[in-house]
């Protein structure tokens, strides 16, 4: 049993269960929200936590549940076990809606072939048929008035009652006009009906002229109602029809009542049921709500939560649009209790609380939000100290009461038990709390319990640093604008910042410069190192922060660059392929010219000897041709690299590829099992495990083919920009069609002669060049401060 008994008022467990409440649509699922209890059986949590997820879904995919009609029909099914009682039309109505949405919620189900199994398990064991709803159909409008022909007898008698009315209605209507002619009645006011009878609205002056039965009298007594006598006799006659119908429908509904009063055991099951359903489904609204999911579960007692909210507290930021903090923290059986220390309003009781509640809602059924990596053990019990139990009544101070509970957590904590402590070892002379606090730690960690501790108590800290299973953590705190960051960080314990929140809160230096003189000079130490290391780790943080986003942006280049290169080797390829193409379309042209001239030649008779030796000179030029074309282009199929793999110890220096990858680096630097590589000046630090050692390719022995044209040295040394200045005629035009062929080749769009102005002879020569040119798309004059008409820019047909 979980102790406190007010534990789910320490914990906000109960504001949780009104939330529930309030989304109930039933009294049946409000009641199930009131029951909810902590649970240590771990297939129940387990079942109840898939059926809250199960209908998440079904919310999340706006699944057609049905939501109408939970009505709470308990209290008539009590009344129709008494014989001889009868439930009335509207109560019988109810019933039948009711039993309409347990119908629907078992149709819903079975449609979904399996898809939600735990939902379908709350069906188990349940009679589900219409004979209910067929019954009540038979005597009940969809409405729910009862049918005029519910049996025979009620027929007839509706239709005479019908009849009996409608004769009644035009007598009284003829005496209306009758005495309205002679002006005895009330103007404004026509037939009324009192006491279930027609009657005339007469002026009391002359009631004595309207014989009759007066049935009442208006406010001010000026008007009387009277029930004409020539009436009475119809009046009666339909009033014993009214009987005889009330005696036949209530027969009838004794008689349904009858028929309906065995099925109330599986009424009450289903009533029962359909409650449940309302709370799953409340659950699973305020799991959309909370963001909640469903964690990893562990049979064995252990916490591990990711990016966690205290579900109250992130529902109130969202709704201000404020920012909440997640926590992420871990407790297992090698580190089972966490001693969390640092300024006060910095976050330890958020942090305490949130891991209570979490783990309380989920031992309750409820899911939790999460991120769903998270994995949660069950706990057989939870214990907590939070907050003053002071009583008057029993004679109990605070520290009193926190003893008391100390006593309850020594006796009865074990390896299954979860204990929070708030402010540990408070309440007293801190140089007897603190090592009495100490002591019951060391208790509890003989124990092997799990829990989590918060306080500012030095000895604590010290303590947990020294001892196997405890773990020092710590709310992180900006020193540089004093505000708490509500980070938890474990593995250090954290300072209470007290000077500094004074500094902060403006009180009086000299104040605090004496209490700094109180403090003895060993603790002032300690604090001030704390303080220190939380600076120097905030450093260190941002500093690796900063080279893992610099080692990433390094892979994104490295990446960036593979593919460019692999791009790059592939537009290559294109090309020359494209190159041998036209070359070889040249080839079969001059064929095709030669084969012209053969014949010319023949046709002018020359001798066969002559002809043979031309036709032979012409195939081998061709053949020499063709072979001169094939040998310029590299291997289309295959990707030789200038490095190969190789076996070794990597060292610095050495040429190296990533695992993976195919980029030959160099070893800059080792540190360790890690290696600094580098490509220009692109810098990243890899472990040893993923590289490769390469060395260079040794020469095959053969002739090497001749080589292809080199890509990438002609984009290196290209200029976008040629200079032809001072050069003759003659060679400024050689040089202007070897330029223009490269720029082609590198696919520039755009490039610059420079000629300069002198005498233009020059300039008019490479102009008629570049008109003849089939290549050249436009060329034009310089702006006039880049040089004017002694730089021609041409634009190429790219």
């Amino acid at each position: 049993m979980p102790y406190p008994k007010n534990i789910e008022n320490k914990l906000a467990f109960n504001q949780i269960t009104d939330l529930v409440s309030a989304r109930c649509l039933s009294p049946m699922g409000v009641s199930y929200a009131h029951k909810v209890r902590f649970l240590n059986k771990f297939d129940l949590i387990e079942r109840l936590l898939l059926q809250t997820k199960e209908f998440k879904r079904v919310l999340e995919e706006r699944m057609p549940f049905p939501d109408q009609n939970y009505l709470d029909i308990g209290p008539w099914l009590y009344k129709a076990r008494i014989e001889g009682i009868w439930l009335l039309e509207e109560e019988l109505h109810q019933i039948r809606l009711t039993v309409q949405t347990f119908l629907h919620i078992a149709k819903f189900l079975r449609e979904r072939n399996g898809l939600f199994p735990n939902l379908e398990a709350l069906m188990e064991g349940l009679l589900i048929n219409d004979l209910v709803i067929r019954r009540i159909d038979r005597i009940l409008e969809p409405e729910g008035k009862l049918k005029a022909n519910a049996s025979p007898e009620l027929s007839k008698l509706s239709q005479k009652i019908n009849e009996k009315e409608t004769e009644i209605r035009r007598k009284t209507q003829k005496l209306f006009d009758k005495f309205q002619d002679l002006g005895y009645l009330a103007d404004n006011i026509g037939v009324s009906i009192r006491e279930g009878r027609m009657v005339l609205p007469v002026l009391a002056e002359h009631k004595r002229h309207v014989p009759g039965f007066m049935h009442d009298e208006s406010q001010t007594g000026q008007t009387v109602f009277i029930e004409p006598s020539e009436c009475f006799e119809l009046n009666n006659f339909l009033r014993e029809l009214q009987l005889a119908y009330r005696r036949e429908r209530e027969r009838i509904l004794l008689e349904i009542t009858d028929q309906l009063r065995p099925e109330i055991p599986e009424l009450e099951k289903n009533l029962q049921r359909l409650g449940l359903f309302d709370f799953v489904r409340a659950k699973a609204l305020l799991a959309l709500e909370m963001k909640a999911d469903m964690p990893l579960l562990s049979r064995h007692p252990s916490i591990h939560y990711i990016q966690a909210y205290h579900p109250l507290l992130k529902m109130s930021h969202d709704k201000l649009k404020l920012n909440t903090v997640p926590l992420s923290v871990s407790l297992t059986k090698e580190s089972h209790i966490m001693v969390i220390s640092g300024p006060n309003a910095g976050g330890k009781s958020v942090c305490l609380k949130t891991i209570g509640l979490l783990q309380y809602m989920l031992q309750c059924g409820f899911l939790i939000p999460c991120d769903s990596a998270s994995e949660i053990g069950i706990f057989k019990e939870i214990m907590v100290d939070i907050g003053d139990e002071q009583s008057i009544e029993n004679d109990l101070s605070t520290y009193s009461s926190h003893l008391l509970s100390m006593k309850n957590f020594t006796e009865f904590a074990d390896a299954k038990t979860l204990f929070l402590i708030d402010e540990f070892g408070t309440g007293t002379d801190p140089q007897f709390g603190g090592p009495l606090a100490e002591a019951i730690l060391h208790q509890l960690t003989r124990k092997n319990a799990f829990g989590v501790v918060t306080t500012h108590f030095s000895n604590l800290k010290n303590f947990a640093n020294h001892t196997p299973g405890l773990l020092n953590a710590c709310m992180l705190f900006d020193h540089e604008a004093l505000q708490p960051l509500y980070v938890l960080e474990t593995g250090k314990p954290g300072s209470s910042y007290a000077f500094e929140l004074a500094v902060k809160s403006g009180l009086n230096q000299h104040i605090i410069n004496y209490a700094k003189n109180k403090v003895g000079d060993k603790q002032r130490k300690v604090e001030e190192l704390l303080v220190e290391l939380e600076r120097e780790k905030q450093h260190v943080n941002e500093l690796r922060k900063r080279f893992a986003e610099k080692e990433e942006k390094t892979d994104v280049l490295l990446q960036k660059y593979e593919t460019l290169t692999t791009k790059f080797e592939a537009e290559k390829k294109q090309m020359l392929k494209k190159a041998k193409e036209e070359a070889l379309a040249l080839v079969s042209e001059a064929n095709s010219k030669i084969e012209a001239t053969i014949r010319e030649i023949k046709q002018e008779q020359a001798s066969s000897e002559v002809q043979r030796k031309a036709r032979t000179l012409v195939k081998d030029e061709i053949q020499l041709l063709r072979q001169e074309v094939i040998e310029e282009e590299p291997e289309l199929n295959e990707s030789k690299s200038e490095f190969v793999a190789s076996t070794g110890q990597i060292q610095v220096g050495d040429m190296v590829k990533v695992v993976g990858q195919e980029t030959p680096v160099k070893v800059l630097e080792i540190q360790k099992n890690k290696a600094v590589i580098g490509m220009g000046d692109l810098r990243s630090t890899v472990a040893l495990s993923k590289l490769e050692r390469l060395e260079k390719e040794q020469p095959a022995s053969k002739k090497q083919a001749p080589k292809g044209i080199d890509f990438n040295a002609k984009m290196q040394h290209f200029s976008s920009e040629l200079n032809v200045i001072g050069t003759r005629g003659e060679e400024a035009l050689k040089q202007l069609d070897d330029y223009l062929d490269d720029a082609l080749m590198l696919g520039m769009k755009q490039v610059r002669i420079v000629h300069g102005k002198g005498y233009g002879i020059l300039r008019k020569l490479i102009r008629n060049s570049l008109k003849m040119n089939k290549m050249v798309e436009t060329f034009q004059d310089e702006h006039i401060e880049l040089g004017g008409d002694g730089v021609t820019i041409v634009t190429l047909k790219v």
